[in-house]
């Protein structure tokens, strides 16, 4: 990571964590080192080597949000009662559609999400709020779908759960996101639209898939489905050997990842300027990818036992 990288990510970790006291995202001592041990920095900061510390500070909230969000769901059994997770969902459906901002009674997840919304939406073009309303909401859909299935005790097959996993990682919404703090907006042509439209879905197969590796032990303790325990089951292998395939699906994914790359930064027919801008988010997306490959391999997020939390000059604990 270079030297401003690692300089703007130390000091967005330290706006991160006040942030996370103030919003509530973090409640007590244990959630802030939960936090800490998370390492957004490291995500964030590979993310956006060349970055602001504002623009990595606004990328950490965000995956900070989406952590907080996923653990809510996941961790904490919420779904387990029928209509308990939409009441969940609704208030964040209720943040991005209202140009006034959350009522006053609004839950304080909602607030937070509208807020993180407003500073990222301001100055983006129409489309760029379409899009991101939409992946945003579509996220929604598949974990209330996801909730359901599991309540129901229903498993699906290895394409239905591949699909699903592509909509429940949050991976959509975060491109989005790092089209604002990275500077680099995607190109709408139809000339590249299905292809950019591929390498989007490739890195939210990836970054699922090896999410999977990373929690199936939190998972299986969760009482929630995983790439690895499907494919041991549905192989009637060993979990070891599970793992061995869901890698191996992760690099042939990678594979068409970097061909789909390639192919777009190959799109001469393009406009110079069209093509400059182009490229430039091609090389976030797989910047991106990268960060996150590495995050995963180095994160507490998937430990029991947080270490203890990261100085910061200023930190002031909610009451």
């Amino acid at each position: 990571m270079a030297d401003n990288s690692s300089a703007s990510a130390a000091l967005g970790m330290e706006l991160m964590l006040p942030w996370a006291w103030e919003t509530g995202l973090v409640a007590d001592a244990r959630g802030e080192r939960r936090l800490a041990s998370m390492r957004l920095d490291v995500l964030a900061g590979g993310a956006l080597p060349h970055a602001d510390v504002a623009d990595v500070a606004l990328t950490m909230q965000w995956a900070a949000f989406i952590c907080w969000v996923d653990d809510q769901i996941d961790r904490r059994g919420l779904g387990s009662v029928p209509g308990e997770l939409e009441r969940f969902t609704m208030p964040l459906r209720g943040a991005l559609v209202s140009d006034a901002g959350p009522p006053a009674a609004a839950p304080a997840h909602a607030v937070v999400l509208a807020g993180l919304w407003e500073r990222t939406a301001a100055g983006m073009s129409a489309c760029w709020r379409a899009r991101f309303t939409a992946d945003y909401t579509d996220f929604l859909d598949a974990c209330e779908q996801e909730v359901a299935l599991r309540r129901s005790g229903i498993r699906l097959p290895l394409a239905g759960y591949l699909e699903l996993r592509r909509r429940t990682i949050t991976l959509l919404p975060m491109l989005d996101v790092l089209e604002r703090t990275g500077h680099a907006p995607l190109v709408e042509d139809p000339r590249v639209n299905a292809r950019l439209q591929d390498l989007r879905r490739a890195v939210a197969d990836v970054a699922g898939w090896a999410n999977d590796l990373a929690s199936a032990a939190d998972d299986e303790a969760a009482g929630q489905d995983n790439l690895v325990a499907l494919l041991a089951r549905r192989n009637g292998c060993s979990a070891g050997e599970a793992r061995l395939r869901a890698a191996a699906m992760i690099e042939e994914r990678r594979a068409g990842m970097r061909a789909t790359a390639a192919a777009l930064r190959a799109a001469s027919y393009l406009p110079r300027h069209r093509r400059q801008a182009l490229r430039r988010y091609v090389d976030l997306v797989e910047t991106f990818m990268a960060a996150t490959l590495h995050w995963l391999a180095v994160t507490g997020r998937f430990t029991c036992a947080p270490g203890p939390p990261t100085p910061h000059r200023s930190h002031v604990p909610r009451p």
